[in-house]
């Protein structure tokens, strides 16, 4: 959507905007909010995934995932039929370490599609997934994972704004049971552990899918996507980005009739 004569002029690049977590916690339900509230303020809006637009030969890695599950449950019967997509779940050395490099290959997609055309014809990109969530995955108390980690965030495009969107691992599971419930909780203690290596990722606590929204649209709300200006009492960001105060339209509501 173009911006109408009246939006003032916006930043030489766009907003980033991302949404990580566990799998169930509710980032697609915010992602289409915040990107129809953004919409309706007349700017130009690219929603991606990180698996289907960054991912590299995303194919072959869950083609080459899955045959290590069948692998691994070919003796033994599994309580839940899961369906994973990528099986970020199996943990085996050779799978670390080709993951590993498939993570800087992401990281060197992305930095492409981050000065392609189409973040020169984007206003705003909302990312559902980034390289923190890799990391998550690549969760090891090892030195030698730290500094991988330290080297990847280093390199990163840091976004405007960084989601980590909360969850109890037991209702993700319930609504999305696409990984065994351990590996669940085992996630999202990698999830919450970001903050060690990444202190500016917002961490949106565990709640209702209106409250989670409203503290969504609180730290929006704090930011003009105006060359670079900011509203009064607005924390420090980048010179050249900020976000549109989202305007009524947007206005977040207790509505007893949202889907969760």
């Amino acid at each position: 959507m173009v911006p109408d004569k009246a939006t003032p002029a916006l930043a030489t690049r766009p907003f980033l905007i991302t949404f990580s977590g566990i799998d169930g916690a509710g980032k697609t339900t915010q992602i289409e909010h915040v990107s129809s509230c953004l919409q309706k303020q007349g700017l130009r809006v690219s929603r991606l995934t990180f698996w289907d637009h960054v991912a590299v030969w995303s194919n072959m890695r869950a083609g080459v995932g899955q045959r290590s599950a069948d692998f691994l449950h070919a003796d033994r019967a599994v309580e839940h039929s899961f369906a994973p997509r990528n099986n970020k779940h199996i943990r085996k050395w050779y799978l670390t370490a080709a993951r590993s490099g498939m993570y800087m290959l992401d990281l060197a997609r992305l930095r492409r599609l981050l000065a392609g055309r189409l973040a020169r014809n984007s206003d705003v990109i909302i990312f559902d997934r980034y390289i923190y969530d890799q990391i998550a995955n690549l969760h090891s108390p090892s030195f030698a994972a730290r500094i991988y980690s330290q080297i990847l965030l280093a390199l990163t495009p840091a976004p405007d704004l960084a989601f980590v969107i909360d969850a109890s691992p037991d209702a993700a599971f319930a609504r999305k049971p696409e990984y065994p419930l351990e590996f669940v909780h085992r996630n999202r203690r990698a999830f919450l552990s970001l903050r060690d290596f990444v202190p500016q990722l917002i961490v949106i606590s565990d709640a209702s899918e209106e409250d989670v929204r409203s503290e969504i649209h609180s730290h929006l709300s704090r930011l003009r996507l105006v060359e670079g200006t900011l509203t009064e009492g607005a924390t420090e960001v980048p010179a050249d980005s900020a976000v549109v105060p989202l305007q009524s339209s947007c206005t977040v509501q207790n509505d007893t009739t949202a889907s969760v």
